[in-house]
C-alpha cells in the first residue's frame, strides 16, 4: 500500500485539520446552507462552522471516557447545521462520533423500535455523551437508564460559540478512531463499523481526485446525516474539498422532489449524490411542466449508489433532464459500503454510464443453471460502477467456497482490501474476523486481509457490476435467481408500476420456496384498474424468468420496507408478509384464490 500515493492526494491528515485550514484560508466562504422545513435557511461560513464545531469539541474533550481511551459521543439530531457542527466537534476534540437520529415517525410501533435500537447501541458502545434536541432529553435518559448508563445529555444550543474565535490546536490523529457507523440494516444486533480518521481522509481524498472537486464549486443534497452516504458523501467530501454545500432533508425531498432540482439549478452545483430511487422519484414525481426553468448544465457529477443502480433509472433521468442541461456523462453509478468508509469503485469522471444486457447463463458462478431449454433467452441488466477509486484499494470478485478469484465475466462475492477499509466492528470480535479478515488463496495476495461485503458482483468490460446480495438469492426449483432481476422485470411490466420487491417465503406444507412480488404504483384510487397490473406482473416474471409467483400484490406507496438509504429490506419484507402485516390494495394468489382477489 504505497504511502506516497496517499500523501500526494491527501492534503490534510484528518478532516478536523481540513476544517481548521479552511477556517483560516476560506474564512468568509460559505461552507453550509441548510434549508429548514419551515422555509428558512441557516448559513455558516467556514470560520463560523469551525467556531461552532470547536465550541462543541471543547465541551466534549473533558468528558470521562468510561471504558474507552477517548470519549464516545452519540449524535441523535435531525439534518441541519447542528449535526454537522457536532460531528466536526467530535473530530476536533479527538472524540469518537456515533451517528444516530431522532425518531423518524410518530407512531407507537416506530417509537418502540427507535427506543429499542437506541438501547442496543448504547449498550454496545457506552457513550460518554448524547447530543440531541431538548425535546428528547427525558426520553433519551430513560433509555440510557434501561441500559444502566448515565451519559451526559446535551443540546447544541446549550453550547455557546464565538464566531471570531481563533483557530486552535486540532487534537485528533490519523490512526485514531473517528466514527462508529452503525449499519442501517442491522436492527436485531447492531454492529458499528470502526472508521478511523485515516480511513476518512483516504477515501475522501480519492473521491476528490476522481471528481476534481474543490473551492469555488457548490454541492447540494438531501440525504440523512446518520447514514454514511449522507454524512461522508454529501457532507464530509464537499466540506473537506472547500466547496459550498446546500443541504435539505429526506422528508423535504419526498414531499417536493423538485426542490432538490431547483437547488441544483439555482446554485449551479457541480456535485450531488443520491440512491437510485432518488433519481427515479425525480422523474416520476416531477411533471414535465414543472421542470421549466431548470438549468442543470453545471452538474458534472451525479453519484448514484447505496442500492443497485438500474439502467431504467439512468436512462429515464437522462432523457427527462437532458433538455434542461443535464449531461449524460454526469450520471455516475458508484459502489460502496460503510465498512469501506464509503466509495469503493466509481466511473472515470469523463466516462458515460456503461449500461449492458447479457444472458444470465454467460455470467456463470452464482448464475450457473439459471437457463433451461424453455427460457434460454433469459437476460439480466448490468450497470457498470467503474473501477477501484484508488490504486491501493484491491477489489476482487471471489468464489466464497474456494477463496479464489472468479474469472472475468463470472459472478462472485466482492472482497475489498486497502486503506479505506474500516478496522472491524466495535466489540464484535467474531463478526470482525468473519467479515474483515478474509484471505484470497492466491500467491499474489499473501498477507492481504480482505473485507467480505456479502455483495455479488462481476467484472464486465472492465467495470464492476453489482449482481445482488448473497443472502437475497432466491433458489427456485434448484435454480438461483437474483431478486434485482425479478424486480427490474416487474418494474418494466406495466406503466403504473413504480417500485417492486421480490422475496421468497416457505410453503407451510411442502417447505418449498415460494416467490412473492409486492409493488408500489405511481397512482391509486377507484379509477385505477388493478387486475391488468397484476396480470402484467405475473406474465412478465413468468416469461422472462420461468417463475410463476405464488402471490403478486399491489401495496400502498411507502409500504415496502427500506433502509434509510433506500435499500430494499427483502428479509424484513418476507417476515412481514408471512406475519400478515402487508395490507395489499390488490392481490392475486396462486391456488385457492387463483382467479384473483381484489381489495
Amino acid at each position: 500500500m504505497p504511502s506516497a500515493a496517499l500523501q500526494t492526494t491527501t492534503e490534510h491528515c484528518t478532516l478536523g485539520h481540513a476544517l481548521a485550514s479552511h477556517a483560516e484560508q476560506l474564512s468568509t466562504t460559505t461552507a453550509l446552507v441548510y434549508g429548514r422545513p419551515d422555509g428558512g435557511q441557516d448559513h455558516r461560513t467556514y470560520a463560523e462552522l469551525y467556531a461552532q464545531a470547536a465550541a462543541v469539541g471543547a465541551a466534549l474533550h473533558a468528558l470521562p471516557s468510561r471504558a474507552h481511551d477517548r470519549p464516545f459521543v452519540l449524535i441523535a439530531l435531525p439534518n441541519g447545521v447542528d449535526y454537522v457542527a457536532s460531528f466536526f466537534g467530535c473530530l476536533l476534540a479527538d472524540a469518537v462520533a456515533v451517528t444516530f437520529h431522532p425518531p423518524l415517525m410518530s407512531t407507537m410501533r416506530a417509537g418502540k423500535a427507535w427506543d429499542h435500537r437506541l438501547e442496543q447501541i448504547l449498550r454496545d458502545c457506552e457513550p460518554s455523551a448524547i447530543v440531541t434536541a431538548p425535546g428528547l432529553h427525558s426520553r433519551v435518559r430513560a433509555v440510557a437508564d434501561a441500559a444502566a448508563l448515565n451519559p451526559l445529555v446535551i443540546a447544541p444550543d446549550e453550547i455557546p460559540w464565538d464566531a471570531d474565535v481563533e483557530v486552535g490546536t486540532v487534537r485528533t490523529r490519523p490512526e485514531h478512531l473517528a466514527l462508529l457507523q452503525y449499519t442501517s440494516g442491522s436492527t436485531s444486533s447492531p454492529k458499528g463499523a470502526m472508521v478511523s480518521n485515516a480511513n476518512l481522509a483516504h477515501n475522501i481524498a480519492h473521491i476528490r481526485r476522481n471528481l476534481g472537486t474543490g473551492p469555488g464549486q457548490s454541492a447540494a443534497g438531501w440525504l440523512p446525516l446518520f447514514h454514511d452516504m449522507g454524512l461522508i458523501g454529501m457532507v464530509c467530501h464537499p466540506l473537506t474539498a472547500g466547496m459550498s454545500l446546500h443541504m435539505s432533508t429526506p422528508t423535504g425531498f419526498l414531499r417536493n422532489p423538485l426542490g432538490w432540482l431547483r437547488t441544483l439549478s439555482d446554485t449551479g452545483s457541480s456535485f450531488t449524490i443520491a440512491p437510485d430511487f432518488g433519481y427515479a422519484t425525480a422523474v416520476q414525481k416531477v411533471p414535465q411542466e414543472r421542470r421549466e426553468g431548470l438549468d442543470l448544465s453545471g452538474l458534472r457529477h451525479a453519484l448514484n449508489g447505496a442500492e443497485p443502480v438500474r439502467r431504467r433509472t439512468v436512462t429515464a433521468f437522462t432523457e427527462a433532464y437532458e433538455p434542461y442541461g443535464f449531461s449524460p456523462h454526469a450520471m455516475m453509478p458508484v459502489y460502496g459500503l460503510a465498512e469501506a468508509t464509503l466509495v469503493v469503485t466509481c466511473l472515470d469522471r469523463q466516462a458515460p454510464p456503461a449500461l449492458n444486457e447479457v444472458k444470465r447463463q454467460s455470467l456463470g458462478g452464482a448464475y450457473q443453471g439459471a437457463e433451461d431449454a424453455q427460457f434460454g433467452a433469459a437476460r439480466t441488466e448490468l450497470v457498470g460502477c467503474g473501477t477501484s477509486i484508488a490504486p491501493d484499494i484491491e477489489v476482487a470478485v471471489v468464489d466464497p467456497e474456494t477463496s479464489r478469484r472468479r474469472p472475468t465475466g463470472e459472478v462472485g462475492e466482492i472482497w475489498i482490501s486497502g486503506p479505506s477499509v474500516a478496522g472491524g466492528y466495535w466489540g464484535h470480535e467474531k463478526a470482525t474476523r468473519d467479515t474483515f479478515r478474509a484471505t484470497v488463496d492466491e500467491p499474489e495476495f499473501q498477507g492481504h486481509r480482505f473485507l467480505r461485503t456479502g455483495d455479488l458482483g462481476v467484472w464486465h468490460e472492465g467495470q464492476l457490476c453489482i449482481a445482488g446480495r448473497i443472502k437475497d438469492v432466491i433458489i427456485h426449483r434448484g435454480t438461483n435467481h437474483h431478486p434485482q432481476d425479478l424486480e427490474a422485470t416487474a418494474e418494466g411490466s406495466h406503466e403504473l408500476v413504480a417500485r417492486a420487491v421480490a422475496f421468497a417465503t416457505r410453503d407451510e406444507e411442502d417447505q418449498d420456496e415460494q416467490v412473492v412480488l409486492a409493488c408500489e404504483l405511481l397512482a391509486y384510487g377507484p379509477e385505477v384498474a388493478y387486475a391488468p397490473v397484476l396480470t402484467a406482473l405475473r406474465g412478465a416474471v413468468l416469461e422472462e424468468h420461468g417463475i410463476a409467483p405464488a402471490a403478486v400484490a399491489v401495496v400502498q406507496s411507502g409500504t415496502v420496507p427500506r433502509t434509510t438509504s433506500g435499500k430494499l429490506r427483502r428479509a424484513e419484507a418476507a417476515q412481514r408478509w408471512s406475519a400478515g402485516e402487508f395490507k395489499p390494495v390488490a392481490i392475486w394468489r396462486r391456488g385457492k384464490t387463483s382467479k384473483g382477489e381484489l381489495r
